[in-house]
């Protein structure tokens, strides 16, 4: 009986040791995992810095007022203030209406405008007038050509999983989209896939579109280089 007992206690001893490794060893496992997760890189932020956005839009105006001094070496380059990032399908509106408002008269021939004339203004101030309207409103597209890859992947992934899903179930058709690689080509040429395409090429009444901007942005907000 004697000889039983010890060979219990010292099996319990046994056991109790073994379970303390195994405890140590997990201890050591889940310590390991924790240090080398602290020293993964975390993923980059998709959404520009307001740094970046002011860069962005420095480049932007100093690249429309290369094409007014393209033709007026000497003109004088007035103050602007960026007020939003305009998509492809407001764009146009966006323009001619800017242009009206500072009182030129604007021949529109689908989405190009031209200089119509006007008593007093030169075509020199319509290229002022121009480069004021577009730095107010910057196109996505003008807006893409400064963005890195992530932020490129990140707005088509922003496209497709969100601003498409929401057009659809809204009722309204949407092409479907491209390869990512496809997607990256395009905004290479200028031609870049967007889910609502079709809505702006047709007959939509403009307060339906504002409505589905409102309820589906056609963007991210990082995307805009407002001030």
């Amino acid at each position: 009986m004697a000889i039983s007992s010890r060979r219990g206690r010292a099996s319990a001893l046994t056991e109790g040791r073994g379970s303390g490794r195994v405890m140590r060893c997990v201890a050591v496992v889940v310590v390991a995992l924790g240090i080398l997760s602290g020293c993964a890189p975390s993923a980059a932020v998709a959404e520009l810095t307001p740094a970046e956005r002011s860069v962005i839009r420095e480049k932007l105006l100093a690249q429309n007022w290369k094409v007014v001094t393209a033709r007026f070496p000497f003109a004088a380059r007035p103050e602007v203030n960026v007020v939003h990032t305009t998509d492809d399908g407001s764009w146009p509106g966006s323009m001619v209406g800017c242009l009206r408002a500072a009182g030129f008269t604007v021949y529109v021939d689908g989405r190009y405008f031209q200089f119509g004339s006007t008593a007093g203004r030169s075509t020199e101030d319509f290229a002022i007038g121009t480069y004021l309207c577009s730095s107010r409103y910057p196109r996505v597209d003008d807006v893409m050509r400064y963005l890195d890859r992530d932020r490129l992947e990140a707005l088509f992934r922003y496209l497709v999983g969100t601003v498409r899903p929401c057009l659809l179930l809204s009722g309204v058709p949407s092409e479907p989209p491209p390869s990512l690689s496809a997607y990256l080509r395009g905004v290479d040429a200028r031609t870049s896939w967007n889910p609502y395409r079709l809505a702006w090429s047709s007959p939509v009444p403009a307060s339906r579109l504002a409505f589905l901007e409102q309820l589906c942005p056609s963007r991210p907000a990082w995307l805009d280089v407002a001030e």
